[in-house]
């Protein structure tokens, strides 16, 4: 009984030795064999890989089905329920312009009344332009425009994006213009909010936020209050948007701009005519004196001291019954 045992214990012994030899060899010659013939094994790898592509497409197609025809459905009853916004929102906004029509045949008669323009002064016309990024330029934070002079823009023409004001010219040659953004560390903006008119200046800072200085009436400004240009500087026009105001933790009024939600690729210049200085001269006095025919020293009487001068008393002339009255 024992020694069947014992030769039962040496024969498992020697099987399990000789499959851990065997194994040995094959792995080594699996080994090899990869290194050797890497070509071949990936080659191989490839088309299976391939074929198992194939079948998992073929495999699939149901299930892409379903998933394109539930994505359908969602598609057709969100597009319904947007309908349904739309024609709320241009209901509410036949309403504004209506309004915003009266409003402006309204101040059409006050301006003619009164003689003045109350207009924002922001031109009609606009000159459409590719921005480029300038990289070796003079300031941190500018770009080129592919027009200039022969196209009409001049110094200080502002620069729009679809979402709001890009900056304005500083440089403008004969077929291209540098323009000043407003995150420079060298621009200043005369801004007011929306909402309470209160002014400030928006300065740049080199970095993604400007922000506002000079602030007139700091308890009228608001986190989420719009801010457009009001035109005080004489450089760009009333009303031309620009951000919105966001009150960081130390107390700062930065402005979130809105030409930073978008890729900027075009854009447009509005050639704003600013008031004019006043001449240093605007009346050379020899050429009116000459133009006029008056002489040096000569007083000229102006009509109304002719119409309010007092005239001389003359006597009435005789009365014809008493000159024919008997003495």
């Amino acid at each position: 009984m024992v020694g069947s045992r014992g030769k039962s214990f040496r024969v498992k012994r020697r099987n399990s030795r000789l499959t851990f030899v065997v194994l040995l060899l094959l792995s080594i010659v699996l080994f090899l064999g990869s290194r050797g013939y890497d070509d071949g094994f990936r080659k191989s790898r490839t088309e299976i890989e391939g074929l198992g592509a194939t079948v998992l497409s073929y495999t699939t197609l149901p299930i892409r089905g379903f998933e394109n025809f539930s994505s359908d459905v969602r598609k057709r009853f969100r597009a319904h329920s947007e309908n349904e916004a739309l024609r709320q929102e241009i209901s509410r906004l036949s309403d504004v312009e209506a309004r915003a029509n009266a409003l402006a045949i309204k101040l059409a008669r006050f301006e003619k009344i009164f003689g003045v323009d109350a207009g924002s002064g922001i031109p009609e016309r606009k000159i459409a332009a590719r921005v480029v990024s300038e990289i070796d330029g003079p300031f941190v934070r500018s770009a080129l425009l592919n027009v200039g002079a022969n196209s009409g823009v001049t110094e200080g023409n502002a620069v729009m994006t679809i979402d709001g004001l890009l900056g304005h010219v500083i440089r403008v040659g004969k077929r291209s213009a540098r323009i000043l953004k407003l995150e420079d560390l060298n621009s200043r903006i005369a801004v007011m909010s929306k909402e309470s008119q209160a002014r400030a200046i928006m300065v740049g800072r080199n970095t993604r936020f400007p922000q506002l200085s000079f602030i007139s009436g700091a308890s009228n400004w608001s986190d989420g209050d719009v801010v457009i240009t009001s035109g005080d500087d004489g450089l760009l026009p009333t009303g031309l948007p620009i951000g919105t105001v966001t009150i960081s933790d130390d107390g700062d009024y930065n402005v979130i701009l809105y030409s930073r939600q978008s890729y900027v690729d075009w854009v447009w210049v509005y050639p704003y005519e600013k008031i004019a200085t006043p001449e240093e001269n605007p009346i050379d006095d020899n050429s009116s004196a000459g133009s006029s025919g008056v002489s040096d020293g000569e007083t000229v009487q102006s009509p109304s001291d002719q119409n309010f001068a007092p005239t001389q008393a003359t006597d009435p002339a005789p009365n014809s019954t008493e000159a024919n009255r008997p003495q």
